[in-house]
């Protein structure tokens, strides 16, 4: 069992200022400080819900483009879809180059 303390003197674990000991705040780092320097923890300093990165859709819905997925190319020729299949693209970019500083 221990007594109140309202006589007593203590120390500030922070800045060393003599003040009442019942004047002593217990901070959530477990120092006991005085009124001026008492630091309230905020919600910022330490998260409690960490949202989860999203993964997946739940129900995904693909582009499945004929020609995309197939190499179908389609032309429309007077109202009448057209498409045939072409054996080799031959695709030409340009340049690129690259400087390092």
């Amino acid at each position: 069992m221990f007594t109140s303390g309202k006589y007593s003197w203590a120390i500030c674990d922070r800045c060393g200022a003599k003040i009442k000991y019942q004047a002593l705040r217990k901070e959530w780092t477990g120092l006991q400080v005085c009124r001026s320097c008492w630091d309230p923890k905020t919600a910022l300093e330490f998260p409690t819900n960490f949202p989860a990165d999203p993964e997946a859709l739940r129900e995904p819905r693909p582009d499945n483009d004929v020609e995309a997925s197939n190499g179908h190319v389609y032309i429309d020729g007077s109202g009448i879809g057209t498409g045939f299949k072409l054996k080799d693209i031959n695709v030409e970019l340009g340049e690129v180059s690259v400087s390092i500083v």
